[in-house]
């Protein structure tokens, strides 16, 4: 939830502070994109050192990296230095795929939609709590105050970690040997990612600059996305539990096309984009249903190297999405939503498709 706190108000002010330093969209887009470039690299070795020597220390590594990233932010005076703790920040995130792979090693599977959407749904209240008070910070003590608290929050996040209990590392029994639907699932994961964040990116901008929100009242309505994000992860997980992963992708691509359509349509009509960003909150609320199917897939002796390498293929395609979401927003800024509108359903409906084709793998897994 800490590390929720620090993301959520960051993620509300970062784009408008690139922007005061005098970035274009494009530009502002790229910095996010070859941050997650970066990260890129950094996934498999975490992956792999943390299915050898624990879990805990590596979270607690990457925690402190995306903290000590954010903070880089505060002394900037051109943009161009934003490279650099894009880079720290988002190589960070390689604790990610970590703590679901924590998770499930404390879960019976059974269970395992159900408490990965809690986890998520904590960090997104995180985000809950962060991102209304971005815009009120932000326009009272300026934007470097701002992130530099983002920058606290997340430090304080690296410094519960070193209060998680140590797991030993599973014993290793054999080669990393997945089934095929895992990398079929990889080659997609890039394009479904590339959607989870088009619409999101530049919201903040869109606000302020389509909307005309005001600066205070900015971090409410990315507080909203939020909180729909959080609802609808929980709501996801205990749906797939219950009736399986397809409906749940399904209905989760539904309502994200609805969500981005609204949100074109609402102009300045604030009720409406209230709406729309609660809606928008379902960009995320996949995500523990792939998760937890993905565990069903790979070795429990590999776990932290089979999501490190899902996450890989799904920080290519959130990358990709932010650097085309500046090129989108920058020819019109509603394209962001029309493109996420249009690609939502057909995405969700081949992901699907090849998590249904797993079926039988995910249960002979789970006989084993």
């Amino acid at each position: 939830m800490l590390f929720g706190c620090g993301f959520g108000l960051l993620s509300a002010v970062w784009p408008l502070y690139l922007r005061e330093l005098g970035a274009s969209a494009q530009e502002i887009g790229i910095v996010f994109g070859a941050g997650n470039l970066v990260a890129v690299l950094c996934f498999l070795p975490a992956g792999y050192l943390a299915d050898r020597i624990g879990r805990k220390p590596v979270i607690t590594a990457a925690w402190l990296c995306a903290a000590l990233g954010v903070a880089t932010f505060v002394p900037l005076t051109d943009w161009h230095g934003a490279f650099v703790g894009s880079a720290l920040y988002w190589s960070g995130t390689a604790g990610l795929p970590l703590i679901i792979a924590y998770v499930t090693s404390t879960t019976p599977r059974s269970e395992l939609g159900r408490a990965l959407g809690i986890v998520l749904g904590a960090y997104f209240a995180g985000n809950i709590i962060g991102a209304p008070i971005a815009g009120v910070l932000a326009a009272s003590v300026g934007f470097r105050a701002a992130i530099a608290i983002a920058a606290a929050l997340l430090a304080g996040s690296a410094a519960l970690t070193f209060g998680l209990r140590s797991i030993p590392p599973h014993v290793e029994r054999g080669p990393f040997r997945p089934p095929r639907a895992f990398w079929i699932l990889l080659a997609i994961t890039p394009f479904a990612a590339m959607l989870s964040i088009v619409s999101l990116a530049f919201l903040p901008v869109y606000l302020r600059e389509v909307a005309a929100i005001p600066l205070d009242r900015l971090g409410i309505y990315l507080g909203l996305v939020s909180v729909g994000a959080a609802g609808l992860a929980v709501a996801a997980g205990r749906f797939a539990d219950a009736f399986g992963a397809v409906p749940a992708l399904l209905g989760a691509a539904g309502m994200m096309a609805a969500a981005s359509v609204l949100m074109a349509l609402s102009g300045r009509a604030e009720p409406l984009v209230g709406i729309a960003a609660l809606l928008l909150g379902a960009t995320q609320a996949a995500n523990p249903v792939v998760a937890s199917a993905v565990e069903r897939i790979i070795p429990p002796a590999r776990a932290a190297q089979g999501y490190a390498t899902y996450q890989v293929a799904f920080a290519l395609g959130f990358g990709a999405g932010g650097t085309v979401a500046g090129f989108l927003y920058e020819a019109d800024p509603l394209l962001p939503f029309i493109a996420s509108a249009a690609l939502a359903l057909p995405v969700a409906a081949i992901v699907a498709a090849v998590l249904a084709g797993a079926t039988p793998s995910l249960r002979s897994t789970e006989v084993s």
